[in-house]
């Protein structure tokens, strides 16, 4: 239906209207021929709380808004053409701000595209940030003028990339290739470095490996990966770790790189035991073991995987596991390596751990299922159990949990019940805080629709990070989601940035949106906290056409000291909680 082909004179037609001749067109529209109907493997293993750590995941984001946003137009562009020709309306109120504390509230959200650049007094500091954008890429944010620069590494997922203090970066840079039965077979890794201005310094190759495809079977259901790796960099920042693992049946093997970063050499190569890549008509894949803390003078090796059978089955049963490691740690190098017992079967899968006040170790295991958990397990010195402490996890992807600068707790974030857990180490007790809920939104017309064309792929939700520390500890920052019906299926934007007592997980404050929050992190002074918005969607869920963006808010009482509205069509999110 065109404006043409209406009677001269007649009134655009009404929202049931729309909506009646809407229904019409979508019964007859067929989704392409793509596996919607066949989950992924991760999807199928691990919950979305679960896989909220792994960085290398793949980037499931808040794509589904902007997905459906795409289905949307697609089916109702034609009749929307006379009846949606000015702004769209039905935003609903900003969240409601909280009565603890004095921390001011920001100004409520908006519908409006966002500016390309708003400031309000001086520049904060820092004022050039390190950003992740789509396909794992990084690239650089001058918030001098609110532009976004190109990408710097062409790398994949699984490349890390850290920004020094003058500005220059070093890149742990992950590449692919080899392909066999829909997986690569080889990985490599170069450590670069780049300049200020993204121009590549030094390029260095630190590991090359391969993998070969299980000659029990050809291109099967599953399309296993042959080869795996991952990175990561230590706490000092002075080594970086690569993980790698290559099927050569009847095993996989796997082992650690450590890089000096000052010199750029390859300061040790260390082996972990093999892992039967599965019997019968079984299979295993075994992941790029990673270093995923340090517990005293001793680091934490974690490496996940999973089993599925039967083998070939278009809906086989899978099985995650994690198997943890320590090995002592001195000037890089790594000796010692042994099984942490009490560290596998902690969970499905287990992405940080750390030391515990007085000796010991801890460790952070999701585990999927009926519920979504994270178990913090505490582990004396002379490997007994202490204690687990057992908190609700979210259903997001990302990082919804945090340590505390002093090592001291743990900070666990549900982003859907606005609750924050915070569990000392030492004692294992827990404090919990909860954040005011928003107030009810007004769902548009066109928002209401994308959400009943295509409710599942809107509920897969990221938040990287969603939560994050003030380098003193005293405050503890953290990203709300809106639930539709209060139940957390489906999103209908952010509730802004929540403020709480690092020592007591009090709620103090709360901080409305500008956009459709999805990653924090905080100034090294701790002066500012910078929140990056999605594009797609507005600041409560509605579809736009709005940018990425990011917001600087002023720590002292919650005022927006400036907004980057134009910073692309693709995702941005901080690889880094605290800014250098």
């Amino acid at each position: 239906m065109t404006r043409d082909a209406m009677p001269f004179g007649s009134p655009p037609p009404d929202d049931d209207e729309v909506a009646s001749l809407v229904r019409d067109v979508a019964e007859s529209w067929v989704m392409p021929p793509v596996r919607l109907d066949q989950p992924a493997w991760r999807e199928r293993v691990r919950s979305p709380g679960a896989r909220r750590a792994a960085a290398v995941r793949g980037w499931l984001g808040r794509l589904g808004q902007a997905a459906t946003a795409a289905i949307a137009f697609t089916v109702v562009a034609a009749l929307f053409a006379a009846a949606i020709t000015g702004p769209r309306t039905g935003v609903g109120s900003s969240p409601s701000p909280s009565t603890r504390g004095t921390q001011r509230v920001s100004a409520g959200p908006t519908a409006s595209p966002l500016p390309k650049l708003l400031v309000e007094g001086d520049l904060p500091s820092p004022s050039r940030v390190l950003v992740q954008v789509d396909e794992g890429d990084f690239a650089t944010v001058d918030l001098a003028t609110g532009v976004i620069g190109p990408s710097l590494t062409t790398s994949p997922f699984g490349s890390e990339v850290r920004q020094a203090q003058d500005g220059t970066l070093v890149c742990l840079c992950l590449k692919t290739g080899g392909n066999v039965n829909g997986s690569f077979t080889n990985a490599t890794v170069s450590l670069n470095r780049y300049d200020r201005a993204g121009t590549v310094i030094s390029r260095t190759q630190v590991l090359d490996v391969t993998g070969a495809p299980d000659p029990r079977d050809g291109a099967i259901f599953e399309q296993p990966g042959h080869a795996a790796a991952g990175t990561s960099f230590s706490a000092d920042g002075r080594f970086a770790y690569i993980g790698w693992s290559t099927r050569a049946h009847p095993v996989w093997k796997s082992g650690l790189v450590v890089v000096d970063l000052a010199t750029g050499s390859v300061a040790q190569r260390l082996g972990l035991p093999d892992r039967s890549d599965g019997e019968g008509d079984s299979r295993t894949f075994a992941d790029a073991p990673r270093v995923i803390g340090q517990a005293g003078d001793h680091v934490v090796v974690s490496r996940g995987g999973y089993s599925w059978a039967p083998a070939a089955s278009t809906n086989a049963s899978y099985l995650p596991f994690a198997d943890v490691f320590t090995a002592a740690s001195s000037g890089g190098t790594l000796s010692g390596l042994q099984p942490l017992a009490l560290g596998t079967g902690c969970g499905d899968d287990v992405p940080v751990a750390g030391a515990l006040p007085g000796g010991g170790t801890w460790l952070s295991c999701l585990r999927a299922g009926t519920f979504n958990l994270t178990v913090i397990r505490r582990i004396a010195s002379n490997g007994s159990l202490i204690g687990d402490v057992t908190v609700s996890s979210a259903v997001a992807d990302g990082m919804t949990s945090a340590v505390s600068p002093d090592g001291s707790a743990i900070f666990i974030w549900n982003p859907w019940s606005m609750t924050l857990t915070r569990v000392d180490l030492a004692t294992g007790r827990t404090t919990t805080g909860q954040a005011p809920p928003p107030t009810a939104t007004t769902t548009n017309l066109l928002t209401a629709l994308g959400r009943w064309l295509a409710p599942a792929v809107e509920a897969k939700v990221r938040l990287q990070s969603g939560i994050a520390v003030s380098p003193d500890g005293t405050r503890v920052y953290a990203l709300g989601v809106r639930g539709v019906d209060g139940s957390g299926d489906a999103t209908a934007g952010s509730s802004g940035v929540l403020v709480f007592d690092g020592a007591t997980a009090a709620p103090v404050g709360q901080w409305s949106p500008t956009a459709d929050f999805v990653s924090l992190a905080v100034s090294p002074d701790g002066a500012f906290v910078y929140a990056a918005g999605a594009p797609g969607v507005d600041a409560v869920g509605s579809l736009t056409n709005q940018p990425a963006s990011i917001t600087v808010f002023n720590a002292a009482d919650g005022s927006a000291r400036l907004v980057a509205g134009q910073l692309g069509s693709g995702f941005v999110t901080f690889p880094a909680t605290t800014l250098p």
